[in-house]
């Protein structure tokens, strides 16, 4: 298997303050900002996005926050996301044979950009370290719901730091990615191709699972009032909301009572919609 995990979930917002204020509020501590550089085609140089991130970090994936360095001078990347909706815009599976997975996705004759690296700078308790990663895109000119794409990391003990991965709310997982489309059948093969993987079929939702314990799910618009009750949408098709594992759900239930957080609360469930949550909508599940 050369993909076995959703490695993280990327959102675009305007300010990163924003960010800050809302997911602090939900219990979760977020990293330091960290400026971005890589390279756009295979074999260039690497050069500055001008935009970073601020991460909920876990122990084998996260929650990645886009925004641009200086929002009076924004990042054209940060720009593109945000002609569209401000949320999520980026979903990054892991895999350990990159090289591999190309090869596969190229026999399979599924467009991909080849690997291509990527680095940012990170505050760790030794001082500023590089963090360097390797990078696969998924059909650049045909994914409409959003920036697909399988990531190594190559130093990844700067990436997942003991500081930043124990939460308030006793999350320690991102557990499930929500895909909100307008063909279920299209985008089960599609995903079925990229994953390699064959999913559960539930009605109008489909999952697939990871050895990690994530699922990537894809419903419709009806599966979506059950799945993400009382949230607005993005675009359609679109990245529509994230859950996070917990082992607390009533401190988090707490927390988002004392926080004045509206959220729809489900058997072993809490939902807090897009709306509430920089434009995706974050679950917590035990």
């Amino acid at each position: 298997m050369d993909i076995d995990n959703i490695n993280h979930v990327g959102i675009a917002v305007r300010q990163m303050s924003d960010a800050q204020t809302c997911f602090e509020a939900m219990g979760f501590t977020l990293t330091p900002y960290s400026p971005h550089s890589g390279s756009l085609k295979a074999g260039e140089t690497v050069q500055n996005f001008n935009s970073g991130n601020r991460c909920l970090m876990f122990g084998d994936s996260y929650l990645e926050i886009l925004a641009s360095e200086d929002p009076a001078n924004p990042a054209p990347r940060i720009t593109k996301f945000l002609e569209s909706h401000q949320g999520g815009q980026i979903i990054c599976f892991n895999s350990e044979d990159l090289p591999g997975l190309s090869e596969r996705l190229r026999q399979a004759e599924i467009p991909n950009s080849g690997v291509l690296a990527l680095q940012r700078d990170i505050d760790t308790p030794e001082g500023v370290k590089l963090a360097r990663f390797e990078r696969i895109q998924f059909e650049p000119d045909n994914s409409p719901e959003g920036y697909i794409q399988a990531a190594r990391h190559l130093t990844p003990e700067y990436i997942y730091q003991p500081r930043f991965i124990g939460h308030d709310n006793a999350c320690h997982q991102l557990s499930q990615t929500i895909l909100v489309v307008d063909d279920v059948d299209a985008f089960t093969s599609k995903y079925r191709a990229l994953l390699a993987l064959e999913p559960v079929i539930d009605g109008d939702t489909v999952n697939f699972h990871f050895p990690s314990a994530s699922r990537l799910t894809i419903t419709g618009l009806q599966g979506a009032k059950r799945v993400l009750p009382g949230s607005l949408l993005p675009p359609i098709p679109g990245i529509a909301g994230v859950a996070f594992r917990t082992t607390k759900l009533d401190r988090v239930r707490t927390l988002l009572k004392q926080n004045a957080i509206p959220f729809a609360d489900q058997p072993h469930r809490l939902v807090v919609p897009a709306e509430c949550a920089l434009g995706i909508s974050v679950a917590f599940e035990e």
